[in-house]
C-alpha cells in the first residue's frame, strides 16, 4: 500500500476513534499485536488525562507507544510531546520499542533537533522533562520557553513517578491544537508515594482502581491498573513464577510489582516513622495568607516554635513549620523562592505567632537566612571549642549524622504519646516517603529517589525539645515565679 491510500485508511481509523471504535490488536506487516482489554480501554479513551500504573512487563508502555503513534497517524499535521524525565532515558528505553511498531517509510527522525516528522505533517516532539524541574533557575526558565512555543494535541510521559507535578501542569497549558479532535494527557506510572496518588486518588479513583476490575473514570480521567496476569497468555510460562520469587517472595513485592497494586502501606519496609502513626494524621483545609497555610490562629496561652528547612529555591522548595506546644502544626510554607524573600516569609510568621524561637538548618543556604533574621529569637547550638576548652554558641541547627538521629528520636517519642497532630497534605506524604538510606549525602535518612523533604525536616526541626514533659515543667516553673511574685506585693 503507497503512503496516499494508507493515509487516507489511518484518517477513517481516525474518525472511527472518534466515535468511540476499539481497537482490537494492532498490526504491521507479520506483527501483531493482540491488545488486552484494558490496553484497549487506554488507547481509545478521549479522557482529559489517562493513566496506566502496574506491575513489571504488564503492558503499559506498548500502550502508550501505540496510542502516541495513532493519534500522529491517524490526525494529519498534529503534534504530540513523548517525555520521560531524562532525555537519554527516553532514547534508551522508549524509543527503539517505538520504531518497532512502526513502518520507516511513515516517519523522519531528526535525531538533533529531538523530533520525529510522519508522512502526514505530525511529528512527535521528544523532551527530557527534569529541564523543567532541575538545574538553574535560568536552564528551567529555558526550558519552559521552549515549551511556550508548541501547540499540543497530546502528551505522553512514561514513569510518571519521575516528572514533578508543576510539569504537568506547564505541559496541559500546551494542549492547544486546533488540528487534534481532542486534546489530553497521558501517562504510565509504578506505584510509588507521589503527589499523584494523592491527586487522582481525591475521589477514592486509586482505591477503585485497585479492586478486581482494575479499572476507574469519570467525567475528566481514565485510572487502569496493569497486571503482569493481564499479559499471562503472552509471555513465557516461567515469567510470572520468577518475578513472584523475587525478594524472598515477598508479599509486598507481589503486591507492588506482580499486581500493581497502589496503596501507601506497601512502601515502607525502609520507612522511618510507622506507618500506624502517619495514618493519624488528618488532613484539614488551611486558610491562605500571604502564601503561607494557616491552619490555627495564634493563642496566647500556647508555645510555639518555627523550624526552617533553607534552600537556594532552584531544585528543592524552602519550607516553614509553625507548631504549638499542644501538638498541631498551625502553620506552614513551602516553595520555590530566592532566600531573601524566604527571610520576609520566616518574619511574617515569627510576628503573626508571638515572636516564637525559630530553629533554621545552618546549612549554606541557611548562612544566608541567618543574616537576615539574626535580629529574632533563633536557637544555638552549643560547639566545643577545644582550644580554649570551653563551650561557644553559634545560630542554628548544624545538621550531621548525629544531630538528624537525635531530631527523628525525638519526633519519634512523640508520635508513640499520639502529640504531633499535622494537617497539611504534604508533609503528611513526605512523612510516607522518608526512609533510612546508605546515602553519605543524606546522613542516614531523606526522601525516597525523586520526592522531597522538605517539609518533614522543617517539622522536625520544630518539634525540637517541644514535648509535653518540658512543656509541663516550663508551664509550673512559670506559675511558681507568679506566686512568689504575688505574695511579695500582699507583704
Amino acid at each position: 500500500m503507497n503512503l496516499k491510500d494508507f493515509q487516507l485508511k489511518m484518517e477513517d481509523l481516525g474518525r472511527m476513534i472518534q466515535k468511540g471504535y476499539t481497537l482490537e490488536n494492532y498490526t504491521l506487516g507479520d506483527k501483531k499485536i493482540i491488545l488486552t482489554p484494558k490496553q484497549q480501554k487506554f488507547i481509545s479513551s478521549q479522557k482529559d488525562m489517562c493513566l496506566t500504573y502496574g506491575g513489571f512487563g504488564s503492558g503499559k508502555t506498548v500502550s502508550l507507544d501505540i496510542k502516541a503513534i495513532l493519534m500522529s497517524i491517524c490526525f494529519p499535521h498534529n503534534t504530540v510531546l513523548l517525555g520521560r524525565k531524562h532525555l537519554s532515558d527516553l532514547e534508551n528505553s522508549v524509543l527503539p520499542d517505538l520504531f518497532d511498531l512502526m513502518d520507516k517509510r511513515w516517519f523522519h527522525h531528526r535525531v538533533k533537533d529531538g523530533i520525529i516528522n510522519f508522512f502526514n505533517g505530525s511529528k512527535i516532539v521528544m523532551f527530557g522533562l527534569d529541564s523543567l524541574q532541575d538545574g538553574s533557575l535560568a536552564d528551567i526558565k529555558k526550558a519552559q520557553q521552549k515549551l511556550k512555543g508548541l501547540n499540543l494535541g497530546a502528551y505522553f510521559i512514561d514513569q510518571l513517578e519521575e516528572v514533578e507535578e508543576s510539569v504537568v501542569t506547564v505541559l496541559n497549558t500546551r494542549l492547544r491544537k486546533m488540528e487534534s479532535p481532542w486534546r489530553q494527557g497521558n501517562a504510565t506510572t509504578n506505584p510509588a508515594n507521589y503527589w499523584a496518588y494523592s491527586k487522582f486518588n481525591e475521589n477514592g479513583g486509586i482505591d477503585e482502581c485497585n479492586k478486581e476490575e482494575g479499572l476507574y473514570e469519570d467525567d475528566l480521567t481514565l485510572l487502569i491498573r496493569s497486571t503482569v496476569y493481564d499479559i499471562k497468555d503472552y509471555v513465557p510460562k516461567d515469567y510470572i513464577p520468577r518475578l513472584l520469587r523475587q525478594h524472598g517472595g515477598s508479599e509486598n513485592y507481589r503486591k507492588k510489582y506482580v499486581e500493581g497494586i497502589w496503596t501507601p502501606d506497601i512502601f515502607g519496609e525502609k520507612a522511618v516513622f510507622g506507618q500506624e502513626y502517619i495514618n493519624k494524621f488528618v488532613e484539614r483545609t488551611p486558610v491562605k495568607e500571604e502564601g503561607c497555610e494557616i491552619y490555627q490562629e495564634y493563642n496566647e496561652r500556647l508555645i510555639y516554635q518555627i523550624g526552617v528547612d533553607p534552600s537556594e529555591g532552584v531544585v528543592d522548595p524552602s519550607s516553614i513549620s509553625v507548631v504549638s506546644s499542644n501538638g498541631e502544626k498551625v502553620a506552614k510554607f513551602n516553595a520555590k523562592i530566592p532566600i531573601s524573600a524566604l527571610g520576609e516569609k520566616v518574619k511574617y510568621l515569627y510576628y503573626k505567632y508571638g515572636r516564637p524561637l525559630i530553629i533554621p538548618e545552618a546549612n549554606a543556604s541557611g548562612q544566608a537566612l541567618l543574616l537576615q533574621i539574626r535580629d529574632l529569637k533563633i536557637f544555638e547550638r552549643k560547639i566545643q571549642d577545644e582550644k580554649f576548652d570551653k563551650d561557644t554558641s553559634k545560630l542554628g541547627w548544624k545538621t550531621s549524622f548525629q544531630s538528624k538521629q537525635a531530631l527523628i528520636s525525638n519526633f519519634q517519642e512523640l508520635l508513640r504519646i499520639g502529640f504531633p497532630k499535622i494537617y497539611d497534605r504534604k508533609t503528611i506524604n513526605e512523612f510516607k516517603t522518608f526512609e533510612w538510606t546508605d546515602s553519605a549525602k543524606q546522613k542516614g535518612s531523606g526522601a525516597q529517589r525523586n520526592f522531597h523533604d522538605d517539609d518533614v525536616m522543617s517539622t522536625l526541626l520544630a518539634f525540637w525539645r517541644l514535648n509535653p514533659i518540658i512543656i509541663e515543667k516550663r508551664n509550673r516553673r512559670l506559675a511558681s515565679q507568679v506566686k512568689k511574685v504575688k505574695k511579695f506585693q500582699y507583704n
